[in-house]
């Protein structure tokens, strides 16, 4: 009789990322049944994809170099303009050069360690198995978002708490507001100013960066790689320039940050179509989890001379 799973979520793993005493100690800690693992087995996974990464520095080498990108199909760019309307965008990039132009997925450098095969199958389905140009463009830059659930509660006189099932929450920024930003809030005295801490979701826009002559995927793992399972290939992106070498520490996602030669100068780095090969990456089952941000604050007053 087969056995149902163990409760929890599928995800893909990209070995090659992860050095193996990394690799040891995320499968010691999180997978369900991590404490029952094989730990030979384990290394001996890490060490196959390894091997089979050597010789696609031999096979492939520059897989990811010289990535080029082209103008988008004359049919899609009034979109462009819908885009570039949306508050969220302008403020996402409003300190980048960037340009939406369409890039090829086997061409992309990934970097995030695990993508949820339940989500990227939820993307599928919504975008259907043969979508057309339009529902791409959609689909990679959204002009027509609305927040995924969430719930708020006040968990104590100086904190709240947000949670949400999309593991995209997060606490966005601290902003200082003058009173008259504020609709439909009336204060119990005469405001001086407001400060407000805002919690909520990621811009969300399939975001690559240009460095060394490569594409490192910034934002959009989930959506790119549903493309990819699906055979779409030629996708329309917001590009955007990396200059100087410290705009890599603002725009950059942390893996990147922390070992950038790595995803730039290493003549074999991990991409997109790796999450599809089944020795650079492991099925794993993590535990259900739902995403959460605790904000608090603290008030002082005083006299002061």
């Amino acid at each position: 009789m087969t056995q149902p799973p163990a409760a929890g979520e599928d995800y893909l793993y990209l070995l090659t990322r992860d050095s193996l005493a990394d690799h040891l100690a995320f499968t010691a800690e999180y997978p369900v049944g991590a404490a029952t693992r094989d730990r030979r087995r384990v290394a001996e996974v890490w060490m196959a994809a390894q091997r089979r990464m050597a010789e696609l520095r031999e096979s492939e080498p520059g897989r990811a170099d010289g990535a080029a990108t082209r103008p988008l199909a004359a049919d899609l760019r009034p979109m462009v303009g819908r885009v570039e309307a949306d508050p969220t965008f302008r403020q996402a990039f409003a300190d980048s050069t960037y340009e939406v132009v369409t890039i090829d997925l086997g061409q992309v450098v990934a970097s995030q360690k695990l993508v949820s095969l339940r989500h990227v199958r939820s993307l599928q389905a919504r975008l259907g198995p043969v979508p057309t140009p339009e529902a791409v463009f959609r689909f990679c830059l959204p002009f027509d978002r609305v927040a995924p659930a969430h719930h708020v509660s006040r968990t104590g006189d100086e904190e709240f708490v947000f949670r949400s099932l999309s593991n995209d929450l997060r606490f966005l920024e601290a902003v200082l507001l003058r009173p008259d930003q504020l609709v439909g809030y009336q204060p119990a005295g005469l405001a001086a100013g407001v400060i407000a801490l805002v919690v909520g979701y990621g811009a969300n826009y399939l975001h690559a960066l240009s460095m060394g002559g490569r594409l490192v995927l910034n934002n959009g793992h989930h959506r790119a790689c549903a493309l990819y399972d699906l055979g779409v290939r030629e996708v329309p992106c917001v590009v955007q320039s990396i200059a100087h070498p410290d705009e890599v520490q603002v725009h950059a996602p942390r893996a990147v940050r922390r070992n950038l030669d790595f995803y730039v100068n290493e003549p074999r780095p991990p991409v997109v179509a790796d999450y599809f090969d089944p020795v650079l990456s492991d099925t794993v089952r993590l535990d259900l989890s739902t995403k959460q941000v605790r904000v608090s604050y603290s008030v002082e007053e005083k006299d002061v001379p």
